[in-house]
């Protein structure tokens, strides 16, 4: 039998390390930041070390038998919440080690097999009560297979190829309070792991937070809206001095003192043009009291802005959209407030007296308006940095949260996620919103690799630019086997989240897309074929869909033009054509994912589900490319109508979808 090496293994009644026949090498670990870590029992006191993983450790050598320990956590005594057997001594209580000889029959030859099973959520996953995903993680080649023994259900078994691993991931089902379970690897022998005891999850007292995507998200289609400039409404709210709806444009007017007059009641005025073409829910940029016409610099978060309307229009907006089931998803701005917001304003006037100084991260008095008087986003002086530590700002934060969230919102996307302390999202924000209301979507800013914002968790979901730059990449001539690279973060997040991240092409902050590939309509349906059948949630940029163009902020950021006169009826016709494919295919909602074929610019995937596939088969690239693929049965071309079985080629800059009948 080969011998299994553990890494960093979570404890549940006792780790064994068995390196020689008779061993009692035991291995304790504890897994939170601490400054120091001793580790205290019946054996004696001993000094832990810190990995470069940030695990404290140590290893002693014991004799067979009981023993009483206990953790001293930077002077404070913790029991190890990993180990589940605890015992009562003299009024306290004390983690409790059972030492057995464990006999290690020696192995013939030198192979190994390698396992990585650590306290992460890539490997212990809970999704709700009686719900999760275990993996267990193995060298390439090693094994055979890997099975799950427990006393849970098996919905569903995955293996995840890395560069050097496999990740083998059970999506499991349990009745059960407490989950016990263990891997069987296939190795010639079957190989139990752990040996000679269970693994077990409590689902009362999770070691790893629930991470519950809400089900409505998945899947569905969104509508980017940034108020002042999608439809004036109601010309009575304009601002003093107001721009030409329909130009000519230049960047002082886009720019941040540049007004148009949209407002509340023009969102209201399109909530069927919204509807018939198919959109199902809208986030909208910042809709507060500000002086700008982007809303990230508030002035007040307990106000809809004049310019945009009350909170009655409010009220019959969110009235009217959920008459038609459209979702509301507003803007959360917390890592800065404006300059003229009230504590801000405060200190201004009062200096050192102000009661709100610990709001900011004053610098020096007095303080002006000045980047150098206090820390501020990016330099700009009239976006001050909140002190989110503060007691009194996140009672201020929880107010507003309250108050929008008693109007039937469902959701919100913060902004500058990454300027934030991770904490304010894990153990302040996150808890609140769902403690509110646990159906809500929270959805972070962030344009990288977002793995580790789904750990505690901090978001739900997060605007999914991976997702952007490799759809673009692809769409601009790139070659299949890149766009396969670039999508890698479906194999690195949590399970449950992937269906529900914001697949947006551009926002408000990047060139539009149509702009960003040269005003080629063809790349643009490769672009947005892609976009409406891959895995996740669309985010359609208002006006997107009508061919509006611009570069970056602030040309990104023209108005709607209501006249037809100025659309482009084939971008509207194509992606009025998609959201319906899409809305009308549960296997692209939430159905599987699988890459066929790629083979240069042509890139072959299917989306599934047990009743219904649909097969994409784009060409990023002007030449053809001979694919000679047999398909599985009869399918229907969504585009011409052509009943299909064969595909002999792909040509040039072009995408079929096919739809299994």
């Amino acid at each position: 039998m080969k011998r299994i090496i553990m890494k960093n293994i979570l404890i549940l009644f006792i780790l064994i390390i068995s390196i020689n026949i008779f061993s009692r090498k035991i291995t304790f670990y504890y897994t939170n930041e601490a400054k120091s870590v001793s580790l205290v029992g019946d054996f004696g006191v001993y000094e832990m070390s810190k990995s470069n993983s940030g695990i404290w450790k140590k290893t002693l050598d014991l004799e067979e038998g009981e023993y009483k320990y206990l953790f001293l956590v930077d002077n404070n005594e913790e029991i190890d919440y990993k180990n589940l057997n605890t015992i009562n001594y003299n009024g306290k209580n004390y983690s409790l080690l059972i030492v057995k000889d464990e006999i290690i029959i020696p192995e013939k030859g030198d192979g190994k097999v390698n396992v990585i099973f650590e306290t992460s959520r890539k490997y212990i996953n809970p999704v709700k009560y009686g719900e999760i995903y275990l993996s267990i993680e193995l060298n390439k080649n090693d094994v055979e297979d890997v099975f799950f023994v427990g006393n849970g259900k098996i919905i569903k078994k995955d293996i995840i190829e890395f560069e050097s691993t496999l990740l083998y991931r059970f999506h499991i089902i349990t009745p059960a309070n407490i989950l016990k379970y263990k891997f069987v690897i296939k190795d010639g022998n079957n190989i139990e792991y752990p040996e000679n005891y269970y693994f077990e999850f409590d689902f009362e007292n999770p070691i790893i937070n629930y991470l519950n995507v809400p089900e409505w998200s998945k899947g569905i289609i969104y509508y980017q809206i940034f108020p002042e400039r999608f439809r004036n409404g109601n010309k009575k709210n304009d601002p003093k001095y107001v721009n030409n709806w329909y130009g000519p444009y230049d960047s002082a007017s886009l720019g941040s003192n540049g007004f148009f007059g949209g407002d509340l009641e023009g969102v209201i005025q399109s909530i069927d043009y919204l509807s018939d073409l198919g959109i199902e829910a809208i986030y909208f940029n910042p809709i507060f009291e500000s002086v700008s016409s982007h809303k990230y610099d508030t002035k007040d978060y307990m106000k809809i802005d004049s310019h945009f309307g009350d909170e009655k229009i409010f009220e019959n907006m969110i009235n009217e959209l959920k008459s038609k089931n459209i979702k509301i998803i507003l803007d959360g701005v917390f890592n800065h407030s404006g300059d003229e917001f009230f504590a801000m304003q405060d200190i201004f006037r009062n200096q050192k007296n102000s009661k709100y100084l610990d709001w900011y991260y004053i610098k020096k008095f007095p303080v002006i308006k000045s980047s150098d008087s206090y820390e501020s986003w990016w330099g700009y002086a009239d976006l001050p940095k909140l002190n989110l530590d503060d007691y009194n700002v996140r009672s201020y934060i929880t107010q507003v949260l309250g108050k929008w969230m008693n109007y039937g919102i469902d959701g919100w996307r913060l902004d500058a996620v990454d300027q934030v302390k991770d904490s304010f999202w894990e153990e302040f924000f996150y808890p609140v919103v769902k403690g509110i209301n646990s159906n809500t979507i929270i959805s972070g800013e962030y344009w990288r690799d977002s793995t580790h914002y789904f750990n505690y968790p901090a978001f739900d979901v997060v605007m999914n630019y991976l997702f952007r730059d490799a759809t673009l990449g692809y769409a601009k001539g790139g070659s299949s086997s890149n766009f396969i690279k670039n999508i890698s973060y479906l194999n690195k997040y949590p399970p449950q989240i992937v269906h529900s991240l914001w697949n947006m092409l551009d926002s408000h902050d990047t060139a539009r897309t149509l702009t960003e590939l040269n005003g080629d309509i063809n790349k643009l349906k490769i672009a947005v074929g892609i976009q409406m059948t891959f895995v996740g949630a669309p985010v359609i940029y208002y006006g997107d869909e009508i061919g509006l163009d611009g570069e970056k902020d602030p040309w990104c950021r023209k108005p709607f033009p209501w006249d037809e006169e100025f659309w482009n009826m084939e971008i509207y016709e194509y992606y009025k054509s998609l959201i319906k494919l899409r809305k009308e295919n549960k296997s692209l909602r939430y159905g599987e994912f699988e890459v066929i074929k790629a083979k240069l610019g042509a890139l072959v995937y299917k989306r599934y589900t047990e009743e219904n596939e649909v097969i994409v088969i784009t060409n990023s690239r002007k030449i053809p490319v001979k694919l000679d693929m047999k398909l599985n049965g009869n399918y229907i071309d969504y585009f011409t109508g052509d009943i299909i079985n064969n595909i002999e080629k792909i040509q040039g800059l072009s995408i079929k979808i096919l739809i299994r009948q």
